[in-house]
């Protein structure tokens, strides 16, 4: 499983669990929630993927 980590200030703040794991319904889901998670820690966040086993 692809478990996204969003990231602000070198600080892991909370992590994105795709609905699915198809991925252009995970590159919709993961981009509308970077913009709306930017706007909730008001700076911008980053985004890295892992995998889950």
């Amino acid at each position: 499983m692809v478990v996204f980590d969003v990231i602000v200030h070198g600080e892991v703040k909370e992590t994105i669990r795709p609905l699915s794991q198809r991925l252009h319904a995970m590159l919709a889901q993961v981009t509308e929630e970077a913009r709306r998670l930017s706007r909730k820690y008001k700076a911008p966040v980053q985004i890295h993927r892992r995998i889950i086993y």
